[in-house]
């Protein structure tokens, strides 16, 4: 991580919080409102169902994620979930990968790789300034 992250972080840690639920809203609705032809891109056929059940997902994210970075002191247990689910998502991305990359176009396998690579930075510097609490 750079210093100049690192300084971001130690500055504003909640600021990842708001990214991350503007990213997740924005990607909330495209999901919804693209799934289809998504889906026919990435070419495995229940995709249609796995990207609007992730859209729908994204919104209460979003949420949680804004309520976190608008907190004053958000407490560590909501912290901790916040990563769970951020590493849940990365882990449940590359398992859908290892499974079904055999059946995806390779626009399909680059996009779930994507956003799994986009949710792991994300999860990085979450992590790096829930270390910075104290316990």
């Amino acid at each position: 991580m750079t210093s100049a992250t690192q300084t971001l972080i130690l500055r504003d840690p909640r600021l990842i919080y708001r990214f991350d639920a503007v990213l997740s809203l924005t990607m909330g609705i495209a999901l919804l409102a693209l799934a289809s032809p998504l889906a026919s891109l990435i070419g495995w056929a229940p995709m249609h169902t796995v990207l609007l059940g992730a859209g729908l997902f994204l919104f209460p994210w979003a949420l949680s994620n804004w309520t976190l970075g608008a907190a004053i002191g958000p407490d560590r247990f909501s912290l901790a979930a916040n990563l769970l689910g951020d590493g849940l998502w990365v882990l449940l991305s590359v398992f859908l990968l290892v499974l079904y990359s055999a059946q995806m176009t390779a626009i399909g396998v680059t996009f779930i790789a994507a956003q799994a690579l986009a949710v792991s930075v994300v999860f990085a510097i979450k992590l790096a300034g829930f270390k910075t609490l104290p316990a």
